[in-house]
């Protein structure tokens, strides 16, 4: 997306293009084409998986400032990543749901048993600190252009809400990035107030334990919609990898004792 005119000419053009949706035979010349032209380069960390478009590639031939991901765990935690492929609108597998399915609870009881966990407070705790300190480590290494560990941990502990999903922060944790981005390109430290409705807030599932029946992936969905995708997807999937999956997934491990049960 390249954008004129912006912020009354202080930007010539902004190319912003998420990894993810990069495709190494048909898009790589294009996109070092477009960061070759790029007087700052802003990056996420990507991991090697991403073959030339991850941060250790990308770093041996461009300058590029490592911002903060941006992830938490314990917000909405059964939403969450899968190391394979899926469906481009699915985005997150549902840990919840992959619990049920591999306790063999049928798709149509789905709804009925979804919120019959609860997770310990303790261990989310726990998580938080552990993320919280690992941005700061990070920073002490170099390895992020500020330290966003004491935000974090505030803004978490607060409101686990203010993240809608794993990688989904609310507007004010936005704001963050672009306070840093304007420092960084402009030399000049500015506050920004990103008004309005929370600019991320395009995957919702409900918070578990509360009775909600809302689901929304990228477009209302519903809780029943939402299980019949996830069983589908799982159904083409190893069982033994589920498993591993979700053993491993925030979900998994935020969970009281006694729901731990695989």
């Amino acid at each position: 997306m390249n954008v004129s005119g912006l912020h009354e000419g202080k930007f010539d053009g902004i190319f912003n293009m998420p990894i993810y949706k990069l495709n190494e035979n048909n898009d790589f010349i294009n996109f070092y084409h477009e960061l070759e032209q790029c007087d700052f380069i802003f990056m996420q960390h990507h991991a090697e998986k991403w073959g030339p478009f991850s941060t250790a590639a990308l770093s041996q031939f461009f300058d590029i400032t490592m911002l903060p991901t941006m992830e938490s765990r314990i917000s909405t935690p059964q939403l969450g990543y899968y190391k394979d492929k899926i469906p481009d609108f699915m985005v997150y597998v549902d840990y919840r749901m992959l619990h049920l399915y591999l306790t063999n609870v049928s798709v149509q009881n789905v709804v009925e048993a979804y919120h019959s966990v609860s997770f310990s407070n303790e261990k989310q705790t726990n998580m938080l600190k552990e993320d919280a300190l690992k941005y700061r480590t990070l920073f002490q290494q170099g390895k992020l252009y500020f330290d966003y560990s004491e935000e974090y941990f505030r803004t978490l502990s607060a409101n686990p809400d203010c993240y809608s999903t794993v990688s989904h922060p609310d507007n004010y944790n936005l704001s963050l990035l672009l306070q840093v981005i304007y420092h960084k390109s402009l030399g000049i430290n500015e506050s920004f107030d990103l008004q309005g409705n929370d600019l991320l807030k395009n995957y919702l599932a409900p918070k578990i334990g509360s009775g909600d029946n809302s689901y929304h992936m990228m477009r209302p969905t519903g809780l029943a919609l939402a299980g019949k995708i996830n069983y589908a997807f799982f159904d083409s999937q190893n069982r033994h990898v589920l498993k591993q999956a979700l053993v491993n997934s925030s979900y998994y491990i935020s969970l009281e004792d006694r729901y731990q049960n695989l």
